[in-house]
């Protein structure tokens, strides 16, 4: 498999606090016409952006613990951003219907198993993140939304996982396998933890070749950098590397779907826009997100990079 290498942009300078407001007013105001408008156009999780939202509504009045005007912001106006919209919505149905009573969430975006776990009574959560800045901000949510005496949060690697084995009837991990340098030994840690009949919901970056990226800059601190300075930062999977490292664990999936960008690069471009801390029009991304990304029935459809949901189901 072969590897590239990206630098990431330099962050630009921070804006007056004025400035800040005034844009997060404008993005307040245009985030509902924004979201009403992408119907037209077949965006993918919708329906999961609106839910969330109202959960961010009721945070902000009946919270149970304090979140800050950003983490509230977000919670409200931009919940989902870029490909979550299809991975939330993908996850979403998969386990819509399938009867849970112990739940474990492998490092996803707080977003989903915050909402799971919310509108699923009685549902024991079990919450996996090595990410030291990601972790508290799960926390707080979680406090926030009153659901602590049921949720579990362990800063470990999924690997170091404190759970026998078969104890879950449901496991997500959404936009993470890729970025674990060795994916097969995780998966296999993963597939263990699952109840026979138990579902497993994974979603990785896909493109018709395979390819490691390796960035200069060292976002998560989990990984050493190289000689170079670079840290390995994902996995880009093809067929071939789903089936070894993915598929020879789990068997084939019970249900797919593939969806990526129209135009090769755009998906890249927009990566990097949002990682050099220029202002982000996040109210336009459902639009964005149904204007420039797709369905695809294969891999080898990609005119550049997607994303691929897998559900799988244990005999």
């Amino acid at each position: 498999m072969k590897s590239v290498y990206a630098s990431i942009p330099e962050k630009a300078a921070s804006r007056p606090l004025w400035k800040r407001l005034l844009f997060s007013l404008y993005g307040c105001a245009a985030s509902l016409p924004c979201w009403l408008a992408a119907h037209a156009l077949g965006t993918p999780g919708l329906a999961f952006h609106r839910d969330y939202s109202m959960l961010g509504l009721s945070l902000l009045f009946n919270r149970k613990a304090p979140l800050g005007f950003t983490e509230l912001h977000t919670s409200i106006f931009a919940p989902v951003i870029l490909t979550r919209y299809f991975e939330f919505e993908f996850a979403w149905q998969s386990l819509a219907g399938h009867p849970m009573a112990n739940y474990l969430d492998v490092s996803s975006p707080y977003a989903f198993p915050l909402l799971l776990t919310c509108r699923t009574p009685n549902l024991r959560t079990e919450l996996i993140n090595p990410n030291s800045s990601d972790l508290p901000i799960t926390t707080r949510f979680v406090d926030a939304a009153g659901i602590r005496n049921r949720c579990g949060l362990h800063d470990c690697l999924v690997e170091d996982a404190p759970f026998p084995s078969a104890s879950f009837d449901a496991i997500t991990s959404l936009s993470v396998v890729e970025h674990i340098p060795e994916v097969r030994p995780a998966i296999e840690k993963m597939w263990a933890l699952l109840k026979p009949g138990g579902k497993l919901v994974l979603t990785v970056p896909c493109a018709r070749e395979a390819y490691s990226l390796h960035v200069d800059q060292n976002e998560y601190g989990l990984l050493e950098t190289d000689e170079r300075g670079y840290v390995f930062l994902e996995h880009i999977f093809d067929d071939e590397l789903l089936k070894r490292e993915i598929f020879a664990v789990t068997g084939e999936p019970v249900r797919s779907a593939i969806y990526g960008e129209k135009r090769d690069g755009f998906l890249r471009q927009v990566l990097l826009d949002r990682w050099s801390g220029q202002p982000w029009r996040y109210w336009r991304e459902p639009i964005m997100m149904g204007k420039e990304l797709g369905f695809y029935e294969r891999i080898g459809d990609l005119p550049g990079e997607g994303v691929i949901g897998l559900e799988f189901i244990k005999r």
